[in-house]
């Protein structure tokens, strides 16, 4: 019985304790700091309650929560910056997170205040994925990054442009044309955009050639699209420090076999089988040049080979090749979709298309600057559907301040990206689909918009942004080109969209005329 007593007054004595220090670091920083407003948060785990109905029971069962909540998370934000003004602060148990939800101080964060807020918060699922942070998108800014970063810069600059980007298109697009010619009646347009990019990114990858059934495209697209709907935002232990000593979720259960399955297993191979064949005067693809830009590195007097690891090279492909192959295949599936909502306008772009290519050959990446309202549509269609509505989340490496107030080092900062695209103080009729808002009084695209911020900005912008635009532009014209987009008779297209951190729209069938 006293043995049972202590305990219990031990125990008690400890979450007092817990509370003491918490409450005692709030004080401290409040007292210090002047974090943005935001609203008003119940004591240890803030505003959590406050993000949705269902979060009372998420909290419990935690590993659902994120699922459920984050296709709301980027609308409630905005809708709170209506009230505490653009740059809110949202409390998650001890942790502040600062949301950012215009343009002019996105661009103070992004632009003016690249470097202060070019940090990344390693949690602890991110650490898991990572090797501990060893890749470029989640990895913090420091020497090792610039050096990665520019590494993998002249490595896509080299190979994933121009010419070899537009055979590999072209190839998928071929083939997945045959397949399509063959489907009778409504079908589902994701299999073959998921194949057309899985295809593409593969090829520039790792070199080769896939058909519409290779079992490699189709391994990877699967993997990827368990780990979308399975990670959300993280696992319990990215938000309770200290709790991944103790506790192993079942979302990090899920990492781990992941992290082997893919990392270790499969980047890791083609990495290997790459450095067994490399030849210098024959670089077939981005892994040979991550492999000879890693060779020029080594061999530059005074070089740290300590970041040239295998490991480094393994995450930076993995980066290329996800973020390429997620964000290009939603953003197709959304343009297709808005496309047979307006059918006026696809009418259109096919009509430009016909004028500025015709129909005997597949556009080229040399048709682009004149199909200016065909690249005016995507850039419409990637507003109004936003794929990474709080992009990636940013942390201040330092002491600063965003919109006059003061943040302290470590601190989370996130882009509220559907915010800028949503406001209607930044753009006319914000609701409606006008491809008109990019182009000049010529009918050229002019300066984009500035609330248009897919691609991020600053030191932290979409590293493949100069491949991802030409990509997007030749795949969608060469779709539009070769088919007219229709909706089954009798139904509407269905805009909703699902996913926590990356967006896409509700499976959705379509009827397809090959355009003669």
């Amino acid at each position: 019985m006293l043995q049972f007593t202590v305990s219990g007054s031990v125990t008690s004595t400890c979450l007092v304790g817990l509370v003491v220090v918490l409450l005692a670091h709030w004080m401290i920083q409040k007292w210090k700091f002047n974090y943005p407003p935001g609203p008003p948060g119940l004591p240890l785990i803030g505003n959590a309650l406050q993000l949705s109905s269902s979060f009372a029971i998420g909290y419990i069962f935690f590993n659902r929560f994120l699922e459920l909540n984050g296709l709301i998370f980027h609308k409630q934000a905005f809708e709170w910056s209506k009230k505490y003004g653009p740059v809110i602060t949202v409390r998650a148990g001890p942790t502040h997170m600062v949301i950012v939800n215009t343009i002019d101080t996105a661009l103070e964060v992004l632009v003016q205040k690249s470097t202060d807020f070019a940090g990344r918060m390693l949690t602890p699922s991110l650490d898991l994925l990572t090797y501990g942070g060893k890749d470029i998108i989640c990895s913090t800014y420091n020497s090792t990054w610039k050096i990665h970063r520019k590494i993998a810069t002249k490595a896509l600059r080299h190979y994933m442009q121009g010419e070899a980007l537009q055979l590999r298109i072209h190839d998928a697009m071929e083939t997945a044309f045959v397949e399509v010619d063959k489907v009778k009646g409504a079908f589902d347009p994701a299999e073959y955009i998921n194949y057309i990019v899985g295809n593409i990114l593969t090829g520039l990858c790792f070199g080769g050639k896939y058909n519409f059934q290779d079992k490699e495209v189709h391994y990877m697209l699967e993997k990827e699209d368990i780990f979308l709907h399975t990670i959300g935002f993280g696992s319990i232990e990215d938000f309770i420090p200290g709790l991944r000593y103790v506790y192993k979720s079942d979302i990090t259960k899920f990492l781990e076999e992941f992290t082997k399955e893919v990392f270790d297993f499969y980047f890791s191979k083609k990495l290997q089988e790459a450095k067994e064949t490399f030849d210098k005067d024959n670089v077939r693809h981005f892994t040979d040049t991550l492999i000879l830009a890693r060779k020029e590195a080594e061999a530059e007097e005074g070089a740290n080979v300590s970041v040239f690891t295998d490991e480094h090279l393994i995450q930076t492909l993995g980066d290329i090749f996800f973020a390429g192959i997620d964000t290009t295949r939603y953003t197709l599936k959304g343009a297709i979709l808005h496309m047979v909502a307006f059918p006026d306008i696809q009418e259109k772009v096919q009509k430009e298309i016909d004028m500025v290519v015709g129909k005997d050959r597949l556009p080229g990446i040399d048709d682009r600057p004149n199909l200016s309202y065909t690249e005016a549509v995507l850039y419409e269609s990637m507003r109004l559907s936003t794929v990474l509505p709080l992009g990636v989340q940013h942390m201040t490496i330092c002491d600063t301040e965003v919109g006059g107030y003061k943040i302290p080092k470590g601190t989370e900062v996130c882009i509220n990206h559907w915010a800028l695209h949503n406001d209607p103080d930044a753009w006319e009729e914000v609701e409606r689909f006008i491809p008109e808002r990019y182009l000049d009084e010529n009918g050229k695209l002019g300066p984009t918009p500035k609330s248009w911020l897919p691609f991020s900005a600053g030191k932290r912008v979409c590293l493949g942004e100069f491949v991802a635009k030409p990509e997007l532009h030749l795949i969608f014209a060469s779709l539009m080109q070769r088919f007219k987009w229709k909706m089954v008779s009798g139904k509407c297209p269905n805009m909703e969209q699902t996913g926590s951190f990356a967006l896409e729209y509700l499976p959705y069938k379509v009827i397809v005329e090959k355009r003669t």
